[in-house]
């Protein structure tokens, strides 16, 4: 019983001790755990209207990111795909180009005079880059137009384009080089001897097909930087738990009175209970626009609440059940890519050796009640100065961390790890103040880019 009581009494002033300690908040901002460099202008692809819209919001009020809207985006995409196909043609022609032989109308025309037959084996069917005086700009009974490079004696070359706007600068006497598919005597838009002389004239005329002028004349215009930074995909996903369970409850009247045997005992009866849960999934995959490259990606899951009933009609649907649970896994997502603002709980130090000191940092109580957290570190550090002892100091670093910052609060635990060191609750709490205040400086920086 002795034995009994003692411990009573050891349990009571434990129970009071720990009843007496103080924590006081301290908060610091966790850094993204995703690489957001650079990002700034997102937006969000996602299957379930709900979750564009709460990430949307979220997103929006940290005032770290613009949400651009999809359609936006999917409008450049398909202005850059476009541009890209026109681009691969592009290059196509410049090597058809760097592979045309290089010729004038003169040579050409002199080459077919001299000998047909070797002129079409060496030049027919072949890329040909020409250079000469434009003589006439025509159009054949066909609707195509032309254009006349002389040669020589009164023969010339007849240059068919495959883009009739290239045409609208031309004048007669200018020098122009194009390229094109050489096909001899052959015209492409006429059908008989006569339309031929009655187009172009007497002379012999050699024409190029599908001509253009140099490729290095033409040129797309560079691309539209994208309007986002990043593209942000969240896919939704649930599994929902369906559960039947038997449970005896008492049986009641129409009146709702309880039911009693011949004994008068209370009779019993078995009810079936339905039980529903959901799982929701949030996989998401964040993508830099600048170089397709994968930021990050991972799934996120969230488990409701169970709901039973009897009347397996009045539990929430699994639409209903996904609405209130999605919040949960969609916060964890944010985490991910917006620092985060949290806060850990500190507890002060209490003295117990100096009898002054202890009488002197009672009085500061009030002021922590009242959470003027400046007053009370200037009145700890005031104790400190004074008696030198270890919790006043300490509580002078704890209450400047939740009052002035993590930085300001560092050179007051280094100073008392000086003092003191030795103490291994001092060194923990440095260690501590260290990593917070590392975590800020990460999360200012993402800020920052």
């Amino acid at each position: 019983m002795r034995n009994l009581l003692k411990m009573a009494v050891v349990l009571g002033v434990l129970l009071l001790f720990i009843g007496c300690q103080t924590t006081i908040p301290v908060s610091f901002t966790r850094p993204a755990n995703l690489n957001m460099s650079g990002v700034r202008r997102v937006a969000i692809a996602s299957d379930n209207t709900q979750v564009t819209s709460e990430v949307s919001q979220r997103l929006t009020a940290t005032g770290v990111y613009t949400v651009v809207p999809m359609v936006q985006y999917t409008a450049w995409q398909q202005e850059r795909d476009q541009w890209a196909r026109n681009n691969q043609s592009l290059q196509a022609l410049m090597n058809y180009q760097a592979q045309a032989t290089q010729i004038s109308a003169a040579q050409l025309t002199s080459e077919y005079a001299t000998n047909v037959f070797n002129a079409n084996t060496r030049y027919g069917s072949r890329g040909l880059r020409i250079t000469g005086v434009v003589s006439q700009i025509g159009q054949s009974a066909r609707g195509r137009y032309f254009v006349r490079l002389d040669g020589t004696n009164n023969d010339s070359v007849a240059v068919y384009f495959n883009n009739d706007q290239a045409l609208g600068n031309l004048r007669a006497g200018q020098t122009i080089t194009v390229i094109g598919d050489c096909i001899g005597y052959q015209a492409p838009d006429m059908e008989d001897t006569a339309e031929i002389l009655r187009i172009l004239g007497a002379g012999q005329t050699i024409n190029i097909v599908d001509a253009r002028f140099p490729l290095g004349e033409i040129s797309l215009p560079g691309f539209r930087d994208p309007p986002v930074d990043a593209v942000i995909t969240l896919r939704t996903s649930s599994q929902v738990r369906n559960e039947t369970r038997t449970e005896q409850r008492q049986a009641t009247d129409s009146n709702g009175r309880v039911i009693r045997d011949a004994q008068d005992r209370i009779v019993y009866r078995d009810v079936a209970v339905y039980d529903r849960s959901v799982t929701v999934n949030i996989a998401y995959n964040v993508m830099r626009i600048e170089n397709n490259s994968v930021i990050g990606q991972g799934t996120k899951t969230a488990t409701s609440a169970r709901y039973s009933n009897e009347d397996i009609s009045r539990l929430p649907s699994e639409a209903d059940l996904v609405s209130r649970t999605v919040g949960r896994p969609l916060g964890e997502f944010i985490s991910e890519i917006v620092p985060t603002r949290q806060t850990t709980s500190i507890t002060l130090a209490k003295e117990s050796s100096n009898k002054d000191a202890k009488k002197e940092m009672r009085t500061v109580n009030q002021l922590i009640k009242s959470r003027n957290y400046t007053g009370a570190a200037a009145a700890y550090g005031r104790i400190y100065a004074r008696y030198r002892n270890f919790a006043a100091g300490y509580n002078q670093a704890v209450l400047t961390e939740a009052s002035a910052g993590t930085e300001a609060a560092l050179q007051v635990m280094e100073a008392i790890v000086n003092a003191h060191p030795s103490n291994s609750t001092a060194q923990t709490t440095l260690r501590n103040m260290q990593s917070r205040m590392a975590a800020n400086q990460r999360a200012a920086a993402q800020l920052s880019q």
